[in-house]
């Protein structure tokens, strides 16, 4: 499982070209006191500008999931 690290690369599991930069690992939720992830997108769709911040319960960011064929794998995955 990849752990959020500020700085550092990766890529979500649902496509090779859907890579991000984490610029925060240790925020926190508002109301819940819960670890957030704040991560940068590298690539751009026609929703979503290149540069886009997003938020992510870090937890989740650092989770696994199971494709349809059972294979079980990172979220996100560490490329640098």
């Amino acid at each position: 499982m990849s752990k959020a690290i500020a700085g550092h690369r990766y890529r979500h599991y649902k496509k090779e070209t859907m890579t991000y930069t984490v610029i925060e690992s240790n925020a926190l939720d508002c109301e819940t006191v819960k670890p957030l992830v704040i991560y940068r997108s590298e690539y751009e769709t026609p929703d979503h500008p290149k540069g886009t911040l997003w938020v992510r319960a870090r937890d989740d960011f650092e989770s696994q999931v199971t494709l349809a064929d059972g294979t079980v794998v990172d979220r996100f995955t560490e490329i640098d």
